[in-house]
């Protein structure tokens, strides 16, 4: 399960000039969702991109198009023929992990990383069969009860109480009718197999990677604070920042924060 179609191309959202940045969201979001802090990087070339299944991407029915690996490899194409490149290559959560697969598989076509919310993988193998469990009943629950119920529930996690309740009832509304933009065929492959519990885990490949790194995690968001520790503590080049205040989506809680350290990082390479 490592290579999608050739024909498959991911939709992108392009915006401004100067050096390249790929933007990557997460599970269930798109390069709209990425505007606050798409938007708060000028002076750079933007490039935030639809994962396969999200946004104005195509849900192509194999199950293949969707691993990291194979989105790895769309995203160096892309890469590869941006203009000025290396690429600052920006991941949020999912988006975090497949900007952790390219950065393994094609560090060339990297000029920088940062990941917002990410993590490694889960190295334990009884781990991650629990969590493919997990991700395949969701992706049942999608099929079977459709999307809205799947999105009611899906911001219902504690995991999101903090972007609740830092987002205004406009803005929260507005970031549930993007999640209901998504195809839910699209989002059910993608849980089935570009979930944390598919991953191939790339802990051991981490003190590999010479890209540098920034790190960054909201400090309400425990697990992903204990995982973002780790992860700076075995990237040779990298750097953590944990904003006070924030969750798991730092960069729509506090998004001047966290474009502010952003920045920073892409201003410093």
């Amino acid at each position: 399960m490592t290579s999608a179609p050739r024909a498959l191309q991911l939709a992108t959202t392009v915006a401004g000039s100067g050096a390249p940045v790929i933007v990557i969201h997460g599970f269930t979001g798109s390069a709209a969702a990425m505007a606050p802090l798409v938007d708060r990087l000028k002076g750079y070339r933007r490039v935030a991109v639809d994962l396969v299944g999200h946004g104005h991407s195509p849900s192509p029915p194999d199950l293949a198009s969707y691993s990291l690996e194979a989105t790895a490899e769309l995203l160096a194409e892309l890469a590869a023929a941006a203009p000025d490149g290396p690429c600052h290559v920006v991941g949020y959560s999912m988006g975090g992990r497949v900007a952790l697969a390219l950065a393994t598989t094609h560090p060339e076509v990297c000029r920088s990383l940062s990941l917002i919310s990410a993590t490694a993988g889960l190295a334990d193998a009884a781990a991650r069969a629990k969590r493919r469990e997990a991700d395949e009943a969701l992706a049942d629950q999608i099929d079977e009860l459709g999307l809205a119920r799947f999105v009611d529930d899906w911001v219902a996690l504690p995991m999101w109480d903090t972007l609740r309740a830092r987002l205004d009832p406009d803005e929260w509304d507005a970031s549930i009718r993007q999640r209901m933009k998504c195809n839910p065929a699209g989002l059910a492959n993608s849980l089935r197999a570009a979930g944390t519990g598919s991953m191939t885990p790339l802990w051991d490949q981490l003190v590999g990677i010479a890209v540098p790194t920034l790190v960054v995690c909201g400090e309400l968001d425990a697990k992903f604070v204990t995982t973002g520790r780790k992860m700076a503590s075995l990237l040779p080049d990298s750097e953590l920042v944990v904003p006070d205040g924030s969750g798991h989506a730092v960069h729509l809680e506090d998004p001047d924060r966290c474009a502010a350290a952003i920045r920073q990082h892409l201003d410093a390479h």
